[in-house]
């Protein structure tokens, strides 16, 4: 039997696409999560080399995470348990609840880790808290961060937070920021209100409807198939050494609405594309422009390469959403 593997957040969709990439590879994996995976989720995880098994524990409370952590005693461990990208209205009514899931509950986490000696744990950040950017050019993990929303600013919080605490304590942690995941599994569980543009174009494409794009198509966004997103943190949490404790995890470039409706199109040599550059959209609004991550790091110091580009990460998403969404 190999070393237990904690990850929390394994109902949601990163962590979801994790659980599968170390299940598949033979670890054995505790998930965590507030709420049940669902029958779809359990067949995604079904039949691979390493076993699976979930537990359900909200972060926010202290104590269960303690027992969760005792009972369990992991080898290493991701924290992805979060409230993600929330619309201004969403932000509102969830703030509190926003920043204790985020930060609260990393510290939780941790805290608990520390006590059975846990060996390497990744902490989930996001490249959102680098902020929005007049300039496009690729974002580095020292560059200045400047978070302009609730989401971002906790995931800030946390991520400072999480590395300080290891520094005081000794622990062996690295944040993993990310660029915008596409892929399987991305829906709204609750924590997810505000899917990416790419779930929905992909999805209408499927259902053979128009995929509307609003805002200014030739605006880059940081898009990133989830499947080299997982990678990505599973290299960082199975490496011997760590040099930083920070690390882009992205594909290094941005992709328009423009680019990623084209290789739409060559999947459906039919699609329908309705164009809106007078609305908004988070693919151009201010405070979602930015260049895409800078992931030198993680190639070169863990020899980390993605496995897709945009039009093998689509043509695989597009299968999946046609055998089971």
């Amino acid at each position: 039997m190999s070393p237990t593997i904690l990850v929390t957040g394994a109902t949601g969709f990163v962590m979801a696409n994790l659980v599968r990439h170390l299940a598949e590879r033979g670890h054995d994996v505790v998930g965590v999560d507030i709420k049940p995976p669902d029958p779809r989720l359990r067949r995604f995880l079904e039949s691979l080399p390493g076993s699976v098994s979930f537990r359900q524990v909200d972060v926010t409370d202290r104590a269960a995470a303690s027992v969760l952590v005792r009972d369990v005693r992991p080898a290493r461990a991701v924290h992805g348990a979060a409230i993600t990208s929330i619309p201004l209205d969403v932000e509102r009514a969830r703030f509190v609840e926003t920043a204790d899931v985020n930060v609260t509950g990393t510290l939780n986490v941790l805290a608990a880790l520390a006590q059975v000696r846990t060996g390497r744990v990744v902490a989930i950040s996001s490249g959102s808290v680098y902020g929005p950017r007049a300039s496009l050019t690729p974002l580095g993990e020292d560059d200045v961060k400047d978070p302009q929303a609730g989401y971002p600013m906790t995931k800030w919080a946390g991520d400072m937070l999480a590395r300080r605490f290891a520094g005081v304590h000794g622990f062996d942690l690295a944040v993993a920021r990310l660029a915008g995941p596409f892929g399987p599994f991305e829906r709204d569980t609750g924590s997810r209100p505000l899917l990416s543009p790419m779930a929905e174009w992909a999805t209408a494409a499927v259902k053979d409807e128009a995929v509307c794009v609003t805002g200014d198509a030739t605006l880059p966004r940081d898009a990133v198939y989830v499947g080299d997103v997982a990678g990505g943190i599973a290299a960082i949490l199975l490496a011997d050494r760590l040099a930083y404790d920070a690390y882009n995890v992205g594909w290094g470039r941005g992709t328009s609405a423009e680019q990623a409706v084209a290789a739409l199109g060559r999947i459906f040599p039919k699609l329908r594309v309705e164009w809106y550059p007078e609305r908004l959209s988070p693919w151009s609004s201010p405070g979602a422009v930015a260049g895409p991550l800078q992931c030198d790091r993680l190639r070169l110091d863990l020899g980390w390469q993605p496995r897709y580009d945009l039009d093998s990460g689509l043509a695989e998403y597009i299968e999946w959403l046609r055998r089971y969404a």
